[in-house]
């Protein structure tokens, strides 16, 4: 999720703390739990710092390690730590438990996301992408506002978040299985060895849909249960030798291996070519989209390389 999103949801697990009869009985702990909780929503995005060293990167390791089982515990652990300083080393089990929350939460909605963690390192390097909530929600949004305003006017912190949490998670399930539902009837009319995924927008009864089979990927519209398809994407050849070369790239094979839905473009230059790699499944701006640049020379040789922020060209219409 954004960054907005993420300092909402610290937010709110602020006033749901309350519960905690730690938190409810020391008024002086308010301002110490919502430093914890909003910290907490943002410290697996430190990722970040990866920019100063480029986006390429960056993108490599985004959503990685410092998603991970592991450095959610370290995390957790170093905000406690911190804060417990300023309660002369008191209450850090409680500092740490609502860390750990915020931060575990962080992890979990970025995971329903299209662009997903690796969660589960040091296990296994899988991805796990849900891909049921776009990265900014407005549904989501505007019920932690309902929920500042009805704390601000004095209803009780933590069952108005309790309520408002209970609703997220009933919303979050219901796009659950409207995409399985999508997904099932897309299976149902599929041509030969055609695979789904599903974008999810700003509505739940409207997605994206692209489709790949052997020879192109399809783009479309799911709305008002039909789906109408917008563009047709060739793929490029495996045997194509320019693309064989740009795959030599240690950053395009990382790509490869993270999304099933990279797509090659060729632009000849003057001094050899360019080869621009796309990943399908952003379509819009706000999913931070980017597109890595190969340059070869004419003997496919490899001159260098970068990322940049960008979405794929309106290919032809279906």
């Amino acid at each position: 999720m954004d960054t907005t999103t993420h300092v909402t949801i610290g937010i709110g697990l602020a006033g749901l703390s309350f519960f905690d009869p730690t938190v409810a009985g020391n008024p002086e702990l308010t301002m110490g739990i919502l430093a914890c909780t909003i910290i907490g929503s943002n410290a697996p995005d430190i990722d970040c710092l990866y920019k100063l060293k480029g986006n390429e990167t960056y993108v490599q390791h985004h959503r990685g390690l410092s998603h991970s089982l592991p450095v959610i515990m370290l995390l957790a652990t170093i905000i406690a730590t911190i804060m417990t300083l300023f309660y002369s080393g008191s209450y850090f089990f409680t500092f740490f438990t609502w860390s750990l929350v915020a931060v575990f939460l962080h992890v979990i909605v970025d995971i329903c996301n299209i662009y997903g963690t690796q969660a589960l390192r040091p296990f296994t390097k899988k991805w796990l992408a849900l891909n049921v909530l776009p990265i900014f929600d407005p549904t989501i949004m505007i019920l932690h506002i309902i929920g500042f305003i009805a704390w601000g006017i004095g209803f009780p912190q933590a069952l108005t978040f309790a309520f408002i949490y209970l609703l997220i998670s009933c919303y979050v399930l219901l796009r659950i299985l409207k995409a399985r539902n999508i997904l099932f009837a897309l299976k149902q009319n599929s041509k030969d060895g055609e695979t789904y995924t599903l974008i999810p927008t700003f509505s739940m009864n409207s997605w994206t849909v692209i489709a790949s089979c052997e020879e192109n990927y399809r783009l479309g519209k799911y709305e008002k249960d039909t789906i109408t398809w917008l563009k047709r994407i060739e793929k490029t050849s495996d045997e194509n030798q320019i693309i064989k070369a740009a795959k030599q790239n240690h950053f395009v094979h990382h790509l490869l291996q993270y999304s099933p839905y990279l797509h090659a473009k060729i632009v000849k230059i003057k001094d050899g070519y360019e080869v621009h790699w796309f990943d399908l499944r952003y379509q819009s701006r706000i999913d931070e989209p980017f597109v890595a640049i190969i340059y070869l020379d004419q003997q496919l040789n490899l001159i260098r390389s970068y990322v940049k922020r960008g979405l794929i060209t309106v290919p032809e219409k279906i």
